[in-house]
């Protein structure tokens, strides 16, 4: 098993990235890491007291529904490194998925119980969870606008512009795959994949991999 570093590994949740250390070290507390599933066991499954946050440490699962008869509706598949419920730390009335580990594997996680009253203990946790909360409004808004009022390369132009902003820089790495891009921004990869050949032909953006720079 890989050397894990606990407190790296609660970094890499999205919501908990720019967290002071100390509030980051609070986390890690109440954390549980590395631990095993065997292949074809359920992670989690509706009702099992085990509502939290998680990261894929190692292996591969895969997240699932069923529908009222009984079939299997497979919604994604993660692989090491992935994070999957970070709204199971705020509610507890969606708990709906099931997640299957599809070989041996590791997961990390925060349970909502326990995160909930880490939360009644730190005003400045909850606090700075509230603004977070707020800044993702504001971008799910932004969001909503551009898919009613922009076509698809101006929306992915705004977008990454955003991203640069938020870097501070006019370089910075895409902090999202580019299926979870295109379908943010109501596109399918295919008009994403066309809309960056063109940003580039254009000269608005130089990008290698998922290293883009602004250049207009």
């Amino acid at each position: 098993m890989h050397q894990h570093d606990e407190l790296n590994c609660i970094s890499h949740v999205p919501f908990f990235k720019n967290l002071p250390l100390d509030l980051r070290q609070d986390l890690v507390h109440i954390s549980t890491h590395q631990q095993f599933f065997k292949k074809g066991s359920l992670i989690h499954a509706p009702g099992d007291g085990r509502l939290s946050v998680m990261s894929l440490d190692s292996g591969r699962a895969k997240v699932y529904s069923l529908s009222p008869d009984g079939h299997e509706q497979v919604l994604s598949l993660m692989q090491e490194g992935d994070i999957n419920g970070e709204e199971n730390l705020f509610d507890t009335e969606n708990d709906d998925l099931f997640i299957e580990a599809l070989e041996d594997s590791t997961v990390c996680s925060i349970n909502y119980f326990d995160f909930q009253d880490l939360l009644l203990k730190s005003p400045e946790l909850s606090l700075y969870l509230l603004n977070e909360f707020g800044k993702r409004l504001v971008s799910a808004q932004k969001n909503a606008m551009r898919r009613n009022s922009l076509e698809a390369g101006p929306r992915l132009y705004a977008s990454l512009k955003d991203y640069a902003d938020e870097a501070g820089s006019a370089t910075f790495t895409l902090p999202l795959k580019k299926k979870d891009l295109a379908s943010l921004l109501g596109i399918t990869p295919e008009t994403l994949s066309r809309e960056f050949s063109k940003l580039k032909k254009d000269g608005y953006i130089a990008a290698k991999g998922k290293q883009i720079t602004i250049l207009k």
